[in-house]
């Protein structure tokens, strides 16, 4: 099987005037990383949504991420800890108080990060506000603040409690209506903590159930006489509801029956500004933590998300964003996919559940109006019918390892993921290479090192959602090199929230095709969100004629790949594309095309398109033979839209994850009409 050869084919750092502010920071940011294009699963309106990723290798850098790209200055931080949240619930309302409006950014307990100093000083901050103690951030992390030339501020108690109630105080003037939330567990404050911060509104904690006295005399000291309780009699218990009661507050309870429905029940009860809605886990704090401060500042609402999209389905979370969806215009994601996952982000942004994805290789071949034409064939909604684009912007692989682009620079990259994301996919590009130079690199640790660096710099400069390796035509001892180098290419971009996706070569077997050693399915599933397996070109190039993917054969290769790899993580090969062959001396030569020209080339030869049937393919593969006027007999086959249908079916068969079409230059206005449909009636 050859290998296909190609031809040469924000994060924005916001350096802006300070007069020039957030509304067209929020602009430009959008406008590259807008992402997918849905449907509103309550109304079925066609609603394009801008969607971005806010996330860092780790909780730290995510938190800093949210300042970078929101705040051009600020002369006071808060800082928290990010390892535990009992001192930190509260910050949000102090960080968007009239003394301090500034970010809320995390460290470790016993040392300052380095990130965190170089973003304090970068927004030019005076104060640092530390939430708790000495056993929540150490003496040593305040006196490196302080001989960095930067005033502190710590604002402590005996307990969680003390803590949040002294927040509070320090943060507020009287206020006649407080929060009162479990400092046990972080979600009921989290789901409050954006709303008390956006109105001033007084955050306080409690353990389930004894109303500690710090707590009471600060709700006396505010001139406190409403209370909200957030969270069930799990979480606040009646009793605590009765002693507030016997103490002449008015109280109410917000609560659902889990964190999720509480956060509803939050969300329908207040009024929020919905122009923008955050996004982060229910299972974790620290990322809405830090995206409370910001949702904040323009009274956004924070909806907390499962880890699994099966989760939402049906839910209130689910009916929330259906029938909010058409007031949003824009929707921030938390953290990377270990927070919220892919599955859930193509919700997000499709406003539908894609039970299985379509991935498309993008083919401009260093030609950007093909790049722009190729996307104009898709029709409606690109996100109906694809939800990964693949360009091939990448350049060829260097003998060092590294690449670069097939265009002069990065510009037009970036305009197409631009492009494709504005669209609502994601773009992930493709890195592609074969042969002896794949090979040194794969052997050698430093070039392995060098082609981690170049993806991870390609990701950075173009805004791209990750990347997609496809290294082929390898030596059989390359394997560890292979699976070595996907290892640390899903440790460098997975904890950015990146995507990593691997191409491999067919196999119905561990042993059945040995030439593919190489390609170990169990340890590849392991360093890729997901795995597209070539499943075309049985019959190839130079091989004898027939079929590029003969269904029966497709299903062993599934029927192997589950054995080895999580089926919701395998992409099933699809071919666009189709071949003719003829014999030149003992040889086969043959042309490779799309559906439109082969039936454009059966009618031009007065061809009779028939279907090669087999008992295993009652459905059939178009194919017809016609001699060209040079005397050659050419033998053709190619797909058409009941052969595409029928190899869609092994997906819902196998469960599979979606499929992975290769589209290099054969899609066209005549066989898109046939193509899209379908991907869109399997995703």
């Amino acid at each position: 099987m050859e290998i296909r050869r190609m031809r040469k084919s924000l994060h924005l750092k916001v350096h802006l005037k300070k007069l020039i502010i957030f509304f067209t920071i929020f602009a430009l940011l959008f406008h590259f990383s807008g992402q997918m294009t849905g449907s509103s699963a309550a109304y079925g309106e066609e609603i394009t949504k801008n969607t971005v990723r806010l996330a860092g290798d780790s909780r730290y850098q995510t938190a800093i991420k949210i300042s970078k790209n929101n705040w051009y200055e600020a002369y006071n931080v808060v800082l928290a800890r990010g390892d535990a949240f009992p001192d930190a619930l509260a910050g949000a309302v102090l960080a968007n108080s009239e003394q301090v409006h500034g970010p809320l950014l995390l460290t470790e307990s016993n040392v300052l990060r380095s990130d965190v100093l170089e973003e304090i000083q970068r927004l030019h901050a005076n104060t640092v506000y530390i939430l708790g103690g000495t056993g929540a951030i150490s003496a040593g992390v305040e006196n490196a603040l302080k001989s960095n030339g930067l005033h502190v501020v710590r604002i402590q108690g005996d307990d969680r409690y003390e803590t949040a109630a002294n927040i509070s105080v320090q943060a507020l003037q009287s206020k006649t209506q407080a929060f009162l939330a479990s400092g046990e567990t972080f979600a009921d404050a989290l789901s409050i903590s954006s709303y008390a911060a956006a109105q001033g509104i007084p955050l306080l904690l409690t353990p389930k159930n004894e109303i500690p006295s710090a707590t009471l005399t600060a709700l006396q000291s505010l001139g406190v006489t409403d209370v909200t309780l957030i969270g069930g009699e799990n979480a606040v218990s009646l009793s605590i509801e009765n002693r507030l009661k016997e103490a002449n507050y008015h109280v109410e309870r917000l609560s659902g029956d889990d964190r999720f429905q509480t956060n509803i029940q939050i969300m329908n009860r207040f009024q929020f500004n919905l122009d923008r809605t955050l996004i982060a886990t229910g299972l974790s704090f620290p990322d809405a933590l830090a995206g409370s401060v910001l949702a904040a500042r323009n009274n956004n609402p924070v909806v907390l998300v499962p880890k699994n999209d099966g989760q939402i389905l049906g839910s209130q979370t689910d009916s929330y964003l259906a029938e909010n969806r058409s007031t949003v215009n824009d929707f921030l994601i938390l953290g990377g996919s270990g927070a919220v996952n892919y599955k859930i982000e193509f919700y997000i942004r499709n406003g539908k559940f894609n039970p299985r994805v379509s991935l498309q290789f993008w083919d401009g071949y260093a030609n950007k109006s093909t790049y722009e034409r190729i996307l104009s064939y898709v029709p409606g909604n690109l996100t109906d019918s694809i939800q990964i684009l693949v360009p091939n912007f990448a350049g060829d692989l260097a003998s060092d390892g590294s690449f670069a682009y097939s265009f002069s620079d990065s510009s037009i990259p970036k305009y197409l993921t631009s492009l494709g994301q504005g669209k609502g996919a994601n773009v992930v590009p493709m890195i592609q290479a074969g042969g002896q130079v794949a090979d040194s690199m794969l052997l050698d640790s430093a070039k392995r090192k060098a082609f981690v660096n170049s993806a991870d710099k390609l990701i950075r400069e173009t805004g791209a959602d990750g990347i997609l390796v496809d290294l082929e035509d390898l030596a059989n001892n390359t394997q560890q090199g292979l699976t070595g180098l996907m290892r640390d290419i899903y440790g460098k971009l997975n904890p950015q929230g990146k995507m990593v996706l691997i191409s491999v070569m067919s196999k119905t077997s561990a042993t059945a095709e040995p030439r593919y050693v190489e390609y170990n399915y169990h340890d590849l599933a392991a360093y890729a969100d997901y795995i597209q397996i070539m499943s075309y070109d049985f019959s190839y190039s130079t091989s004898a004629p027939g079929p590029i993917a003969p269904i029966e054969w497709v299903r062993k290769v599934m029927s192997y790949a589950v054995t080895q790899i999580p089926s919701e993580k395998i992409l099933m090969g699809v071919p666009y594309y189709g071949r003719a062959w003829k014999q030149s001396g003992s040889a086969w030569v043959s042309q490779s095309f799309g559906l439109a020209k082969a039936t454009a080339i059966a009618s031009q030869y007065g061809a009779a398109i028939t279907r090669e049937i087999t008992p295993a393919d009652p459905v059939g593969i178009p194919t017809f033979r016609y001699v060209d006027e040079y005397g050659a007999l050419w033998t053709a086959y190619f797909d058409d839209r009941q052969s595409w249908e029928a190899k869609f079916s092994l997906v819902e068969q196998y469960d599979l994850g979606g499929v992975g079409g290769w589209a290099m230059g054969w899609i066209n206005e005549v066989s898109s009409s046939d193509l899209y449909p379908l991907l869109k009636d399997m995703t």
